[in-house]
């Protein structure tokens, strides 16, 4: 890249030896009268001769001149396209060390997540490890258990087969005794004659006890099913309460919204030259998504065809119509039958 006191140097430089040049011819041209008067040629001639020469020289120098210029010209504009290109060279240097700069973030941060991810991978595994270490420290607690009811089972069986040759020797012993207990047999009688009353008393007591035990467990069932049928109602009665807000409140909603759209139809409404004060139409709109209107038709005329289409044509231009952004109030608006009382 040049400098531009280079430029001027260069042109100045130019310049320069154009007047050198000029000064040699000059003195050149002066030096040419001695010479042609020594052939004896006229000295008017002479003179003639050198101005010719000298405007030739003028117009070689401005054409030189012009033609330096439009070199310099021509040099400056190459010197500011370069400029610029180096420009746009150095702006999409900078957007290459951005983007480098922006890829070392992102490498970085998916660097940071990969390290996050491992160390949860690595604890899930450590928890998976000790779930293991835990099932297998059951599995071998499980497995003592069953070897103790094994040995408990062998013992039962031990016990059990003790208690039979107890009970064969209880068998012998018994059979001993069968005289005894014929000798026993008044007193064993008076003792189950006894027994057997008190076993009937019992008996009674156990009868009266689970009748008394069944007419409560029918009561607390009875008021158990009072109970739920009471929770019941109440959720009945709360449900219907609730309901009954909710319609108030969206009721209050389309009625707020009716009178919006009433002073908007109004405002588009061009009164008729033979409309009657107190003359109201009845119309059905439907609306479309957004308020748009999407149809109207004539439910309940006013008697007076001009006025029921100047309402009609009314809520037509009042499109989009003003809807709420309650939905089940806005849902009351996809099909309506709207009165028209413009007074």
């Amino acid at each position: 890249m040049k400098h531009p006191i280079v430029q001027t140097l260069l042109a100045g430089g130019t310049s320069t030896i154009l007047h050198i040049l000029l000064f040699l011819l000059l003195i050149f041209s002066f030096d040419m009268p001695t010479d042609i008067r020594q052939f004896g040629q006229p000295e008017v001639e002479i003179v003639q001769a050198t101005v010719v020469d000298e405007d030739l020289v003028l117009e070689e120098m401005a054409r030189l001149q012009e033609a330096e210029e439009k070199k310099r010209e021509a040099e400056e504009q190459r010197q500011q396209k370069l400029d610029e290109q180096l420009e746009k060279t150095q702006q999409e240097l900078a957007r290459k060390e951005q983007e480098f700069m922006d890829m070392q973030e992102r490498a970085k941060l998916d660097a940071e997540k990969l390290k996050q991810e491992t160390e949860l991978e690595q604890q899930r595994l450590k928890e998976l490890e000790q779930q293991r270490i835990e099932q297998e420290e059951a599995r071998k607690q499980a497995e003592l258990e069953r070897q103790k009811a094994e040995q408990a089972k062998q013992q039962a069986e031990a016990e059990r087969k003790a208690a039979e040759e107890a009970k064969r020797q209880a068998e012998a012993e018994r059979i001993a005794a069968e005289q005894a207990r014929e000798e026993a047999e008044a007193k064993r009688k008076a003792e189950e004659e006894a027994k057997h009353k008190a076993e009937e008393e019992a008996k009674r007591k156990a009868e009266e006890e689970a009748k008394r035990k069944a007419a409560e467990e029918a009561k607390r069932k009875a008021e158990e099913d009072a109970r739920r049928q009471a929770e019941a109602d109440l959720q009945r009665q709360l449900e219907a309460e609730q309901a009954e807000r909710e319609g108030r409140r969206v009721r209050g909603v389309v009625d707020e919204y009716s009178q919006i759209i009433q002073q908007r139809v109004k405002r588009f409404w061009n009164k008729p030259a033979n409309a009657d004060r107190g003359l109201e139409v009845t119309l059905r709109i439907r609306t479309l998504p957004g308020g748009d209107v999407g149809e109207v038709t004539i439910v309940k005329s006013s008697g007076n065809a001009i006025f029921d289409r100047s309402a009609e044509s009314a809520v037509y231009k009042s499109s989009p119509l003003p809807l709420p952004s309650d939905a089940k109030a806005a849902a009351e608006f996809k099909s309506f039958n709207f009165v028209f009382r413009p007074e």
